[in-house]
């Protein structure tokens, strides 16, 4: 009886690990791994801290072990430990490779949550306080926008859901790929600007208004006025525009003479030679010459 009872418990086991393995899948090597006292599903450990060192100096000692990771204190009320605990190595994302990929690299001495995986011991940043880099490296797109929705109302049965709420027409983004980068901005009104950059040109355009920026020209335009810069000449009006501009000071300089001139006209008469009848109106005109400079563009 003895014997045949031990024979059912041996097999009461045996069928209880079956069923854990297959319950656990391949996480029960994980499990086994784990140190003494914290295996099990679910035995990760949340740490709160602080950061006390980045990794990020090559000609720092520590750099060729730890470079790319983070160093954090934990809270004292956080442990049991007397002694102050500091977790070197903590990692910031899934490889200590930061070239690419989602990266968020924090503030020293800014308040950190790291989870600690059991098995591998291995130590993550989930949660940061604030943050010194934030990185979005991908291969094809990253997109990044705003769209305002109506605001759910709680206290009704009928609103609708979060994710079929309708937009309100306010919204923001900004699309990268490898080689363009194109940004919108509407509203509810029915305006929109957007903004196009490629390796060759860079286009802005509100409304009416339109700059186009490229290596050897730029050209703003309002309905059909425009002013077109390129490495040759400047023009105003329209990029056909063929009528020079006047430069200010050499046409002061030169109404000056010729009013001067204009005051010495002597005219011949019954009575001997005279001044013009109106001479004394020309003087007055040299100290309006000054008042048709501008004071704010100028050309050369």
């Amino acid at each position: 009886m003895e014997t045949k009872g031990l024979g059912s418990k041996s097999s009461q086991l045996m069928i209880r690990e079956a069923i854990r393995k297959i319950a656990l899948g391949r996480s029960i090597e994980r499990v086994d791994m784990s140190p003494g006292g914290t295996g099990g599903v679910g035995t990760a450990r949340m740490i709160h801290g602080y950061v006390t060192k980045i990794h990020d100096d090559p000609g720092d000692g520590e750099f060729a072990e730890y470079g790319g990771t983070i160093d954090v204190g934990e809270y004292p009320d956080e442990t049991a430990s007397a002694s102050h605990i500091v977790h070197k190595g903590v990692l910031l994302a899934g490889a200590k490779d930061n070239a690419g990929g989602f990266l968020i690299i924090p503030t020293l001495f800014s308040d950190v949550t790291v989870v600690s995986d059991a098995a591998t011991r291995y130590m993550y940043v989930v949660n940061f306080s604030h943050a010194d880099v934030i990185q979005l490296q991908s291969h094809t797109e990253v997109t990044v926008g705003v769209t305002e929705t109506e605001e759910l109302d709680p206290e009704s049965n009928d609103s609708p859901d979060y994710d079929k709420l309708e937009p309100t027409g306010n919204e923001t983004k900004t699309t990268y790929t490898a080689t363009t980068v194109d940004t919108v901005a509407k509203d509810d009104g029915g305006k929109e600007a957007t903004v196009h950059i490629d390796p060759e040109n860079i286009n802005h355009l509100v409304d009416k208004s339109e700059i186009n920026q490229s290596a050897d020209r730029i050209e703003q335009k309002i309905g059909g006025m425009a002013v077109t810069v390129t490495e040759q000449k400047t023009t105003i009006g329209a990029e056909d525009a063929s009528e020079p501009l006047v430069l200010g000071q050499q046409l002061a300089m030169l109404m000056r003479e010729f009013i001067t001139e204009c005051t010495k006209i002597m005219t011949p008469t019954l009575m001997g030679t005279m001044p013009a009848v109106n001479a004394p109106n020309f003087a007055p005109l040299l100290s309006k010459i000054q008042k048709f400079l501008s004071q704010k563009a100028f050309t050369k």
